[in-house]
C-alpha cells in the first residue's frame, strides 16, 4: 500500500517508510527499528558485487528522496518525515565506528550460511566494512552542509513558515545532535577536532548559523555525560571547556539576548530567543559535565569582556518563555554546584582541624593546598548568590506587569527562578550574612503566592515553606495568603474539565506543607488566627460562599494537626479547640450541613480526637462525638457530586471520627443514651441508609473499643448483639441470592453477592477488632476467644450454605478467606484444633466448589496463615490438614487452568508461591513430598520448579518478587534439612527430590537469573533480591556445575556489554563459589550491569567510559 502526499502521486521507498510510521503502521514502525539496528546483505542484486543495506543507506536515499520533493515543490508536507528521520539518525550516530564493523562483519557472517561461495573471498567482509564506513561519513558531511547551511535557519517571512522541511527547528536541532554524537561515539579525537578545527574558527569568522553551533555544543555535553561514550571523553570536555564557553557560548549568548527582543516585542518567539535558549541549555550542560558553579564559571570568563553573570540576570528580561525556563535551569544547576563545593569545603576544614598532629608535614600542606582551592568558593559564593537574589528581585515589578497581560508562562518561569535563588540563599537569610537585602526577592515569591494559578502559587509556596519556620515574621505574612488560598474557588465546584482536581490536588500536596511551616514558625498566632476565622464563619448569616470559607478554615487547622497534636504543652491547643467546637455547635444547621463542612469538620474531629478528653471540661468532647454521630444521619442526596470529593466522603469521615473518639476514650461511651445513639448508627444500614462496607469496618473498629472496656462477663452478650443484624441479614441476602442463581439470571445476582461479602467482612471485623482492641486494664485473651466462639457457631451455618452455593464467585471466597484468616486468632493451642478442623472443613468446601483460579487465590491466604500459625507444631493432625489444603488448592488449580486454557504450571507459581514459601519456612520435609495420590513423591515442588523460569519473566513486578521469595526460602529450607537425621524411607522420597530442586537451581533458574538482572531486563526494584538469590545458588555449588549456566546467560545476544565486562562478570561469579565473596559488593556489580543496559544507545556501551569504569571496579587485580 502506498500513501499519497498533497499534489503527489506516489512517494519514493524511503519517505513511504517513514510515512508508514508516522501512521504507527506497526510494519513501517518495524522496518525503521530493523534498519537501524542492523545490516542485510544483498547478494543478489548484482552477482558477484554483494552490497550491505543499513541505516547510512536508508539515510541517504531519504535525504536524496526529500531533496527532490522538495525541488518539486512538496516540502510543506514533509516536517514530520525530517523530524522522525533526524530522531532515529541520531540514536543510530551513538553507535561507534567499531560497533558499526562488528555489525557489517555479522550480516557477512550470517549470510554465508546461506551463500557458500562468499566464504572463498577473504576481502569482501573488509571491502564491505570500508564501505559502510565511507558512506557513514558521506552522510555526515551532508547533515553538516544541512545544518551550517544559513538558508535553513530562515523562515518564509510572508508565510512564518520555514522554508524547507530541514528548516524545521526541532528537526534541525535533531541533525545538530547528530554530528554531535557521532563525534562523540568516534572518540575524543573526533569530539576536539569538530570543536577546535571547524566551530571555533567558524565562529570567529561568524561563517556558521550560531543556532547550528550552539545546538552541537549542547549536545557534545550531553552525549558525553552518557554511559556509552568513549573513554577519554571526560577529560576532552573538561580541555575544552574554557574555550567553548568564552568563544563561542558567550559571545553567541550576549548577541541573542541583544536581538532577542529588541525595540521592545512582547511578540511570539523568534530565532534569536531559539538561540538564546539553546545557549543558555548548552552553558548549563556544560556546567553539569564539568561540575563548574558559578564561581568557577565567573573565574573563567574574567578573561572576557562577557560579565557572564550580569548576562545571565539579562536573560530573566527575555519575552520568551523557553529563554526564562532555561535561564531558571542554569541558576539551578550553577548554584547547585556551588553548594557542593561548599560541602567539600567544609569537610576539609573538619579533616585538616582533626588531623593535626596526626598526619606527617606533607599531608597536611596537600590537605592545607585543597582547602585553599575550595576556599576561594566560600569566599566568592556568598557575593554571588547576594547578586543572584537582587538580580531576580527587581523581576517583581515585571511578574506584576506580565500577571496584568495574562502571561501565565513567564510567570511561572519567574517564580520558578526566585524559588531556585531563595532556596540556596536561604542559609545566609537566616545568618544575616546576605549583602543586601531579600525583600525583593520576598516580595515576587509573595506575588507568586497571591497568583491565581495554583501552579505559579504553588512552586513560591514550596520555596517559602523551606524558610518559614525559621522566622516568625515572615510565618505571620504569609499565613493569611495561604488561607485565602485554602478556600476552594466557587467557579470549579461545578466544573468537570479537571480543574477541581488539579486544585484538591495542589491543596492536598502544596498548601498543606506551606500551612504547617506557618504553623511552625508562628504556633499561637496560627491557632487564635485559625479559631477566630471558624468563629466569624459560625456566627455569620448563611451565604452560597460561607460554606467554602468555613471548610477552608478547618482545613487549615486540619493541615497541622499532626505537628499540633506533638506539642509537649497543649493549654493553648485544648484552649482553641474548645472555642472551635463550641463555634461548630452554635452555627446554622445550614452551613454545618454542607457535605464539604461535614467532611472536614469530621476529619477535624478525627486529627485532635486524642487531644480532646485533655480539655478541661468534656464539653468539647460530646459536642464533637455529636457531630460524628450526627453524620450518618444527615441527608446529603441534594448535594449530587458534592457528597464526594477527592479520595473522602462524608460518611468515611464521620467513621474515621468516630473511632478515633471511641478508641480514645470508650468510658465516656458507657451511658445508655451514648450506647443507643451508636446502636443506632451501626444499625443504620439495616434502616435503608446507604453507608459502604469500609465505613462500617471503620465503625466496628471503634465499637469493640467500647465493648472491650465491659467487665467480660458482658462481652458475649455485647458481641452477639453486635453480629446479630449481620447475621440476619446474611440469612436472608443468602436466600436471596440463590433463588435468583436458580433462576439463572446472572446478572442481576451480582449486587446480592456484593452484599453478600460486605456482611462477611463485617463479621471478619468483629473478630479482628475484638481480639486487637486495646484497653487501660489488663485483659486474658482467652476471655477474648471465648466471648467469640459463640458468634462463629451462630454464622457457621448460612457460611458453609454459602460456601457451597457461591464459592465461584471470587467477591464471596474473597470474603471467608478474609474471615477464615482472622478467626485463626481464636486458635492458639491444641485444645483448639476442634475449631481449626471447622474452619479447615470450610476452607476445602469452598476451594473445591471454585471454578477459576482467581475465585482459590483469596483463600490461600488462609493456607498460608495456617501454616504460619501452626506449620512448626509437631502434630500429625495439623500437617494432616495442611497437606489437605495444599491439595486441594493444587487440584483446584489445575482444574481452573484446563477451564481457562492458562499454561497450568505457571498459574500454580503466580497463584501458590506465597503460600509454598510459608511451607518451604516452617515445614520444609512436608513441601519436598507433598503429591497426590499415585502421583511421584514431590510432585507438587517439581510444577513449581518448571515454572520458575517462566514466572521470573514476567511482565508482573508482583510475580517476580514472589517467586524470587521462594525461591530463596526454598534454599534456606535445603540448607536447614539433615539427611543424617532421617529414616532410610525418608530419604528414599527425598533425595531425588533434592537433586532435581538443585539441578534446576544450577541450569534454567540459573540462566534465567543472571540474564534477567545482567542484561538489565527485570524491574530495577528487583536487582537486589535477584543478585542475593544468585549468590545463594552460587555458594554450596562448584564451579563445574554452574559454569555452562554462567556462560550461556552471558552469551546472549541481550547482553551488549562486551567482552570486557563478561570476563570480569565470569570471574567474579568463580570468586563466589571459591571464597567468600562480600554481598554488597557483589550486588553492586550486577547492579552496575543493570545500569549500564539502561540507555538507548545501539551498540555504544562496550568499551566506553562507563565499562573502563566497571571493569577497574571489580577486576580482581585491582
Amino acid at each position: 500500500m502506498r500513501y499519497c502526499l498533497v499534489g503527489r502521486v506516489d512517494m519514493s521507498h524511503a519517505v513511504n517508510a517513514l510515512d508508514h510510521a508516522l501512521r504507527a503502521d506497526p510494519q513501517g514502525l518495524a522496518f525503521l527499528e530493523q534498519t537501524a539496528s542492523l545490516y542485510v546483505l544483498d547478494a543478489a542484486s548484482t552477482p558477484g558485487h554483494p552490497t550491505t543495506y543499513g541505516w547510512w543507506n536508508f539515510l541517504n536515499d531519504a535525504l536524496n528522496e526529500v531533496e527532490r520533493y522538495e525541488s518539486e515543490g512538496a516540502a510543506s508536507n514533509l516536517e514530520g518525515h525530517v523530524r522522525l528521520l533526524a530522531t532515529i539518525t541520531r540514536r543510530v550516530a551513538r553507535r561507534p565506528p567499531s560497533s558499526d564493523r562488528r555489525l557489517v562483519k555479522i550480516c557477512f557472517a550470517n549470510a554465508s550460511m546461506t551463500h557458500m561461495n562468499l566464504m572463498a573471498n577473504a576481502q569482501l567482509s573488509q571491502s564491505l566494512v570500508g564501505s559502510n564506513a565511507e558512506l557513514r561519513e558521506r552522510n555526515m558531511g551532508r547533515i553538516a552542509a544541512i545544518v551550517f547551511d544559513w538558508s535553513f535557519h530562515r523562515t518564509n517571512s510572508s508565510a512564518g513558515h520555514p522554508t524547507s522541511a530541514f528548516s524545521d527547528p526541532v528537526a534541525m536541532e535533531q541533525f545538530c545532535g547528530v554530528l554531535a554524537c557521532n563525534a562523540v561515539s568516534s572518540g575524543p579525537t573526533a569530539v576536539r577536532h569538530l570543536v577546535t578545527d571547524w566551530i571555533v574558527p567558524g565562529v570567529d569568522s561568524q561563517q556558521l548559523p550560531p543556532q547550528a553551533v550552539v545546538a552541537i555544543i549542547l549536545h557534545i555535553s550531553v552525549e558525553a555525560r552518557g554511559k556509552g561514550c568513549p573513554a577519554g571523553t571526560k577529560d576532552v570536555i573538561s580541555s575544552l571547556l574554557p574555550s567553548v564557553c568564552k568563544s563561542i557560548i558567550g559571545p553567541i549568548l550576549l548577541e541573542s539576548l541583544r536581538e532577542g527582543d529588541e525595540g521592545g516585542s512582547s511578540g511570539g518567539e523568534n530565532i534569536n530567543h531559539r538561540i538564546a535558549a539553546i545557549s543558555l541549555r548548552s552553558l548549563e550542560s556544560w556546567c553539569r559535565a564539568n561540575e563548574i558553579g558559578a564561581v568557577k564559571l565567573h573565574k573563567i570568563f574574567n578573561s572576557t569582556n562577557i560579565n557572564i553573570l550580569v548576562t545571565i540576570a539579562d536573560a530573566l528580561y527575555s519575552n520568551s518563555e523557553a529563554v526564562i525556563d532555561a535561564v531558571s535551569e542554569l541558576i539551578d544547576t550553577l548554584l547547585q554546584l556551588d553548594e557542593r563545593e561548599a560541602s567539600i569545603s567544609q569537610g576539609l576544614s573538619i579533616a585538616q582541624s582533626l588531623m593535626n598532629g596526626v598526619m606527617s608535614d606533607t599531608g597536611l600542606n596537600s590537605l592545607d593546598l585543597a582547602r585553599q582551592i575550595t576556599g576561594e568558593n566560600d569566599t566568592a559564593r556568598p557575593r554571588i548568590l547576594s547578586e543572584f537574589v537582587s538580580a531576580v528581585g527587581l523581576q517583581r515589578f515585571r511578574f506584576s506587569e506580565r500577571q496584568t497581560k495574562g502571561d501565565v508562562s513567564v510567570c511561572r518561569c519567574l517564580a520558578r527562578t526566585a524559588a531556585v535563588v531563595l532556596t540556596h540563599a536561604q542559609d545566609l537569610i537566616k545568618k544575616g550574612t546576605l549583602e543586601g537585602s531579600p525583600d525583593g526577592l520576598l516580595d515576587l515569591l509573595f506575588k507568586a503566592v497571591a497568583h491565581p494559578s495554583v501552579y505559579v502559587c504553588g512552586i513560591a509556596v514550596e520555596a517559602l515553606t523551606n524558610v518559614a519556620p525559621s522566622s516568625a515574621e515572615l510565618s505571620t505574612k504569609l499565613l493569611p495568603f495561604l488561607q485565602g488560598k485554602a478556600i476552594i474557588p466557587f467557579h470549579l465546584i461545578e466544573n468537570d474539565d479537571g480543574g477541581l482536581e488539579e486544585y484538591i490536588n495542589f491543596r492536598e500536596r502544596v498548601l498543606a506543607d506551606g500551612l504547617a511551616g506557618c504553623y511552625a514558625g508562628c504556633n499561637a498566632f496560627f491557632l487564635q488566627s485559625c479559631s477566630s476565622a471558624i468563629e466569624e464563619f459560625c456566627q455569620a448569616s448563611p451565604t452560597s460562599h460561607l460554606p467554602y470559607q468555613l471548610e477552608a478554615a478547618l482545613f487549615c487547622m486540619v493541615a497541622v494537626a499532626e505537628k499540633a497534636v506533638k506539642t509537649t504543652d497543649k493549654g493553648d491547643l485544648c484552649t482553641q479547640l474548645q472555642r472551635m467546637i463550641s463555634a461548630l455547635a452554635k452555627s446554622h444547621s445550614t452551613t454545618t450541613s454542607h457535605p464539604l463542612v461535614t467532611m472536614k469538620a469530621c476529619r477535624f474531629v478525627n486529627k485532635y480526637a486524642r487531644v480532646l478528653p485533655l480539655c478541661e471540661t468534656n464539653t468539647a468532647f460530646e459536642i464533637a462525638s455529636e457531630l460524628a454521630i450526627n453524620a450518618f444521619n444527615q441527608d446529603l442526596s441534594s448535594f449530587g457530586s458534592l457528597q464526594s470529593i477527592g479520595d473522602s466522603s462524608p460518611l468515611s469521615e464521620a467513621a474515621n471520627a468516630l473511632k478515633q473518639l471511641l478508641c480514645s476514650s470508650p468510658a465516656l461511651f458507657s451511658s445508655p443514651a451514648a450506647l443507643s445513639a451508636l446502636e443506632n448508627a451501626w444499625k443504620a444500614p439495616y434502616d435503608s441508609k446507604r453507608i459502604d462496607v469500609e465505613e462500617r469496618e471503620i465503625l466496628c473498629s471503634g465499637l469493640c473499643a467500647v465493648l472491650i472496656s465491659f467487665p467480660p462477663d458482658q462481652w458475649t452478650a455485647s458481641v452477639d448483639n453486635l453480629a446479630r443484624p449481620v447475621i440476619a441479614c446474611l440469612n436472608i441476602v443468602s436466600k436471596e441470592a440463590e433463588q435468583i442463581m436458580g433462576k439463572g439470571n446472572d446478572e442481576s445476582v451480582g449486587p446480592i453477592l456484593i452484599r453478600l461479602s460486605n456482611e462477611i467482612r463485617l463479621l471478619a471485623a468483629i473478630v479482628h477488632n475484638f481480639m486487637k482492641s486495646k484497653t487501660d486494664k489488663p485483659i486474658d485473651d482467652r476471655d477474648r476467644r471465648k466471648a467469640l466462639i459463640p458468634l462463629l457457631h451462630s454464622s457457621w451455618p448460612v457460611l458453609t450454605h454459602i460456601g457451597d452455593k457461591c464459592a465461584s464467585h471470587t467477591v464471596v471466597t474473597s470474603s471467608i478467606g478474609k474471615l477464615l484468616t482472622e478467626s485463626l486468632l481464636l486458635v492458639e493451642s491444641e485444645e483448639e484444633l476442634p475449631l481449626l478442623n471447622e474452619l479447615v472443613v470450610l476452607a476445602k468446601t469452598v476451594i473445591t466448589k471454585s471454578t477459576s483460579s482467581s475465585s482459590v487465590a483469596p483463600m490461600l491466604t488462609f493456607v498460608e496463615q495456617v501454616v504460619d500459625q501452626h506449620g512448626t507444631k509437631r502434630n500429625d493432625a495439623i500437617h494432616n490438614m495442611i497437606k489437605d489444603l495444599i491439595l486441594v488448592s493444587y487440584e483446584a488449580i489445575l482444574s481452573s487452568g484446563k477451564a481457562e486454557g492458562s499454561e497450568h504450571s505457571q498459574l500454580i507459581a503466580a497463584t501458590m508461591f506465597r503460600t509454598l514459601s510459608s511451607c518451604a519456612k516452617r515445614c520444609p520435609l512436608l513441601l519436598l513430598t507433598i503429591a497426590r495420590d499415585g502421583k511421584e513423591s514431590g510432585e507438587v515442588i517439581h510444577c513449581c520448579m518448571e515454572a520458575s523460569p517462566q514466572t521470573l519473566k514476567s511482565n508482573e513486578p508482583d510475580a517476580i518478587v514472589i517467586t524470587i521469595r521462594f525461591l530463596a526460602m526454598l534454599i534456606s529450607a535445603l540448607k536447614s534439612i539433615s539427611l543424617e537425621s532421617l529414616d532410610d524411607g525418608q530419604k528414599q522420597l527425598l533425595v531425588p527430590v533434592i537433586d532435581y530442586i538443585n539441578r534446576s537451581f544450577r541450569a534454567e533458574i540459573l540462566i534465567s537469573l543472571v540474564t534477567l538482572s545482567c542484561c538489565g531486563i527485570l524491574p530495577l526494584d528487583a536487582v537486589t533480591d535477584f543478585a542475593s538469590l544468585i549468590q545463594q545458588i552460587l555458594s554450596p555449588s562448584q564451579w563445574q556445575d554452574v559454569e555452562a549456566s554462567i556462560s550461556a546467560a552471558f552469551c546472549t545476544n541481550q547482553f551488549l556489554l562486551g567482552d570486557e565486562v563478561k570476563t570480569v562478570a565470569i570471574a567474579t561469579f568463580k570468586r563466589c563459589i571459591e571464597s567468600k565473596y562480600p554481598a554488597s559488593t557483589f550486588a553492586d556489580m550486577i547492579t552496575d550491569m543493570w545500569n549500564m543496559h539502561q540507555t538507548d544507545d545501539t551498540g555504544a556501551i562496550a568499551g566506553g567510559e562507563a565499562v573502563l569504569q566497571f571493569v577497574k571496579k571489580f577486576s580482581k587485580d585491582r
